[in-house]
Formats: structure tokens, C-alpha cells, sequence
């Protein structure tokens, strides 16, 4: 634990030379990240899903109505670590950062730029200890030191790239341990098992080296899947029981033991927390499974109690309409609405096994020492994925990937004693770009002028500090989103225009462009279509878009799917 010597918050005139000789009292920052979560899985967001240590987080602090990610797992996380748009730093377009999604297009790159910096590498420079456990999914690999992978590369990006030793390099700098995290233990990649045995190989790092697992988990393993390649990668645990490492147990254990180490030490630390629940593949122990299997006899019944919880709570205006999604669970054969209603239980009983695990963690910082003087912030990386979303994101429309509010409005939760009001509820609109600046004012950090020899992006979000404490802010004048053809903006916090909105193969074969317009302020449903009634906003908004994606060097993605025909979603 370390002493505090000055009052809790410092703002952003303090440099850190003002602590030497002296026990850093800036506060700590933890950042966690759920993978897929639907806006209403919590208890604090109307869900049935039990999560009572988020509940708790959410009475000591504040819920935000109006949070949005980029909709998409790795366009978020880059927001999330660089302040930018995600385009700039290569994750724009919904390009997730995988070898099989790489473009050759710098806004489409699907790889951290080592030219930028995170978050993680400015708080290192100014004397915090940056930890990491958890799903990276920004690009990079140890390419250089594994020459058998370079067939694999060769295969999975365009004949135009090629494979330099350049190319190489900057896969290396791209992974946490060259971007600024002092400790981590990570998984790289977008999905893989959750479960693993003694037997099995895993692909999970701490530092630069392959990491010695832990088996201290003893489960009877649910591994769900429903097709030839899920069975022969995800299947193979399912059913059995026996001593295993499961990622989001094993992942906050080891977060745990970097908090307790970090308390020792004299520097405030920044911890990023990246669970890969509820993500698929959907594994979880087979208990709660069961659990919810019983819970879920009624789907209709949980949607309709998740619109009513949301109301309750305060977080979705009683008189707002909505529209009807409930095809997953009412117009399909009995036989797929039994397999919607497993994916589902899995699905909670992951969001469970998180939540319990947030509470250990959160135990494991209480017993440092450090509670009092530390931010914690809870959101997901965006909705609930298309297996589920339906019913995990209710009442909001659309899921991951889709530009809709079910897809880009994610629910939220900061604490902070003393600084952050217990017990409330902010609706300033708040975009993950923020996030950053955020960081950088209550560190006492200033962003560089120069980076690396050139002159980065300066963040593209703004400081919410206002927010957390309780003060109203202005909404920003307005957020882009874009994700595989798909373009959206919302305008002073009120008015969202979108273009070409759903799957963009599936409105490809439609003719004419399709805009929606609809006014958030009274309808988050998004039920009341007005572009037809005010054209002249959906021109200017229009242009709008049109003018980000020049200047974020969107590539249209007609033309990329030219180069990936395969890879529609």
C-alpha cells in the first residue's frame, strides 16, 4: 500500500518530478473489458444475468447511459489505447486484427502503428507501472523468431503485401510487451478456447515468452458447438471433467498477483483487464449452464423483463417505443430456438463467471491497499454478438458489428471514491476516445508533441472528468462509426443518420442507397425512420460522413471485398 501524502485527485498541471523523494500519490486505473457483452446482461442495466459485484461497482460509483464503443472488438480496443479514431491506427472499416483480415491499406492495416502512442507507453513514461492480463486482438506476432509461420502469412494476406524483414519487425513492436506494458499475460488473438487441460496447447504469453499455465480449476467443462469447425477446434473439452486452466479464473489470478506486487512498490500503477467473456467460443462451467438453462424456459418473458428492468433503473425512457426482435426465439423451428436458448445459458453463465471474477479482483485490490485511491472503469468492447444480441442487447436494435444503438452503445461503470458520486447515473454522451484524455488529465500526463521521431495524432476524444463527477457536459459535436460499408454518425448527441445500416452484402442487392435518421432524444429504439421527412439534415450529415472517411482514408468496401471475396463479415 502505498501512503498518501497529497490530497486524492491531481489534476493535469502536476508533472511527476513533483514526487521525487516522495510516494506518488496520483491515483491507479483499472480498465475492464468484456468481449461481446449485451447492454442489458447486468443487474445494474435491468438484466437477470446474476452479477452482484458489478452491481456493487455501480452502487459506489456511476452508471453511463450514453457510453459507446466503435461496435466492433478491435476498432474499440485501438480507440481504447491510442484516443483516435481507430481508422488512424489502423482499425478502421470494422477490420479486426487477425492475419486474415490484414489489408493493404493504412486505414485497414489491422496493426497498431509503433509511430502512435498508447496510453500504456505515455503512463510508463511519466512513472506508472502498466500491467496487462487478457485478449490483445491488436495485430503483431512473433513472426521473426517462428520462420515456420511465414507460409501461413503468405497465404492469408493479399499477393501485394510482402512478407520484409520490415514487416516482420513490426509485428514484433506491435504486441504489448514493445507498447509500453511492463507486465503482461496475454492471449493474442480473437477466439480460442477458454478451457484448457495439462494436455492441451495454448497461445497464451506473459512478456515475450510462451506462459507456464496454471491448472488450479477443477470443472466439468460445457463447450458448445454446432458445426464441423467449432468441433474440431472448441469440442473437444466438452463433457469432460478434470483439473483445467479457465481463461477468466486464470487470467484475474494473475491480475490479482500483479495488483499485490504493484502495491509495493512506491509508483501508482495503470492496469488494463481485457476478460474474453462472453466471446465465443461459448464455454463455461457446466453448472451454471444448467443454471440459466432453467432460468431461460421463457425468452420472451426475459426480453420483456430486461426492456422493464431498463426503465426501472432509469436508463431507458418509459415512453420510448421499440422494435419487435424476437425472431431468434418465436419463428423459428423448435429445434433452433432450443439451440438459441443453450447459446444464451452459455452466454450468461460466462457473463456470471466474469462478474464473479470482477469481484475477486476488485477483493484482491481492497486487500492491497489501494481501493480508496484507485479509478475503476467496467464496459464492454460492444453489443452482444448476432448468435444472441437479440436478446442480450434488449431493447435496443442491432448487435455487434451493426451500426445500430445495440451495437455501438455498450453499459458502463466507473468508480472512484471520493471523486465519483455513489450510486448515480450520467447521461453525457461518452465515446471510448475519451477515455485517454481522461487518463492523461488525473495522471498529470501530457500527450507529446513528438513521438518516435514524428508528430503522432493528438487524441480525438475529449476528457469526461466532468462526467465521472457528476457534472453535465456537452455531447461532442459528433461521433463517426463505420464498419463494412456501413456508415454512421451521431450529430450534438441527438440525431443519428445512417447509411447502408445492416450486413453489407445483404444491402448491396437492394437498389439505391438506404438512410435512416432518427432522433435519440426520444427514440433510442430507433423505431421513428425521419430521413425522408428532413432531407436536408440527412444531406448535411451525409457530407459529414463523407468528409470523415476522406479524411480517415476509408477504403469503400466494394473494393475490399474485391481483394477478400471470401470474407464478407
Amino acid at each position: 500500500m502505498r501512503n498518501l501524502i497529497l490530497p486524492f485527485l491531481l489534476l493535469s498541471t502536476t508533472c511527476v518530478s513533483a514526487f521525487a523523494g516522495a510516494v506518488d500519490s496520483r491515483p491507479n486505473i483499472i480498465v475492464i473489458l468484456s468481449d461481446d457483452a449485451g447492454f442489458t446482461d447486468l443487474n445494474a442495466y435491468g438484466g437477470e444475468i446474476d452479477t452482484p459485484n458489478l452491481t456493487e461497482l455501480a452502487n459506489q460509483g456511476v452508471r453511463l447511459s450514453q457510453f459507446y464503443s466503435n461496435a466492433r472488438c478491435s476498432p474499440t480496443r485501438a480507440t481504447l489505447l491510442t484516443g483516435v479514431d481507430a481508422a488512424h491506427v489502423g482499425f478502421g472499416g470494422g477490420v479486426v486484427g487477425d492475419w486474415v483480415r490484414e489489408l493493404p491499406f493504412e486505414a485497414h492495416r489491422a496493426r497498431l502503428p509503433y509511430d502512435q502512442p498508447l496510453i500504456s507507453e505515455l503512463l510508463a513514461g511519466n512513472g506508472y507501472q502498466t500491467l496487462m492480463v487478457g485478449k490483445w486482438h491488436l495485430g503483431g506476432s512473433y513472426i521473426k523468431e517462428r520462420p515456420e509461420l511465414k507460409d501461413w502469412w503468405r497465404k492469408t494476406h493479399p499477393p501485394s503485401m510482402k512478407l520484409t524483414d520490415e514487416e516482420m519487425e513490426q509485428d514484433y513492436l506491435a504486441l504489448p510487451p514493445q507498447r509500453g506494458f511492463q507486465e503482461s499475460f496475454v492471449f493474442h488473438g480473437a477466439q480460442g478456447n477458454l478451457f484448457y487441460r495439462p494436455e492441451d496447447k495454448h497461445d497464451y504469453y506473459e512478456g515475450n515468452q510462451k506462459a507456464k499455465l496454471k491448472y488450479d480449476y477443477d470443472y466439468t467443462m460445457h463447450c458448445y458447438a454446432d458445426n464441423a469447425f467449432s468441433k474440431k477446434h472448441y469440442g473437444a473439452c466438452h463433457g469432460k471433467t478434470g483439473k483445467n486452466f479457465y481463461a477468466t479464473d486464470s487470467m484475474t489470478d494473475r491480475a490479482v498477483e500483479m495488483i499485490e506486487a504493484a502495491s509495493k512498490k512506491d509508483q501508482p500503477f495503470f492496469m488494463y483487464v481485457a476478460y474474453r467473456a462472453p466471446h465465443k467460443p461459448l464455454q463455461a462451467p457446466e453448472h451454471l449452464v444448467q443454471k440459466y438453462l432453467k432460468r431461460y424456459a421463457d425468452l420472451q418473458k426475459i426480453a420483456d423483463d430486461r426492456h422493464a428492468g431498463l426503465v426501472a433503473q432509469g436508463l431507458f425512457p418509459a415512453e420510448a417505443t421499440t422494435r419487435n426482435a424476437n425472431y431468434m426465439w418465436t419463428q423459428q423451428t423448435p429445434e433452433k430456438i432450443e439451440k438459441f436458448r443453450l447459446q444464451s445459458a452459455v452466454h450468461a453463465a460466462m457473463m456470471e463467471k466474469m462478474d464473479e471474477n470482477i469481484g475477486k479482483l476488485l477483493d484482491g485490490l481492497k486487500k492491497s491497499g489501494e481501493y480508496d485511491n484507485t479509478l475503476v472503469l467496467y464496459f464492454s468492447d460492444n453489443g452482444a454478438a448476432s448468435h444472441i444480441g437479440d436478446l442480450m442487447n434488449a431493447p435496443y436494435t442491432g448487435v455487434k458489428a451493426l451500426l445500430w444503438e445495440g451495437g455501438a452503445r455498450t453499459h458502463s461503470i466507473a468508480a472512484w471514491p471520493g471523486v465519483i458520486k455513489p450510486g448515480t447515473i450520467n447521461d453525457d454522451v461518452v465515446w471510448v476516445g475519451d477515455l485517454v484524455p481522461t487518463f492523461l488529465e488525473i495522471s498529470g500526463t501530457e500527450f507529446p508533441d513528438v513521438f518516435r521521431g514524428v508528430t503522432p495524432r493528438k487524441p480525438d476524444g475529449r476528457s469526461v472528468l466532468k462526467t465521472l463527477k457528476g457534472e453535465s457536459m456537452a455531447p461532442p459535436e459528433a461521433l463517426f462509426f463505420n464498419d463494412k460499408g456501413q456508415q454512421s454518425v451521431i450529430y450534438q448527441g441527438r440525431w443519428k443518420l445512417l447509411i447502408e445500416p445492416g450486413w453489407y452484402l445483404q444491402t448491396l442487392k437492394k437498389p439505391g442507397i438506404a438512410y435512416e435518421l432518427y432522433d435519440l432524444s426520444n427514440d433510442p429504439g430507433e423505431t421513428n425512420n425521419l430521413a425522408e421527412k428532413m432531407p436536408e439534415l440527412v444531406a448535411k450529415l451525409e457530407k459529414m460522413c463523407e468528409v470523415w472517411k476522406r479524411e480517415n482514408n476509408i477504403v469503400d468496401y466494394a473494393e475490399i471485398i474485391k481483394i477478400k471475396p471470401n470474407d464478407p463479415y
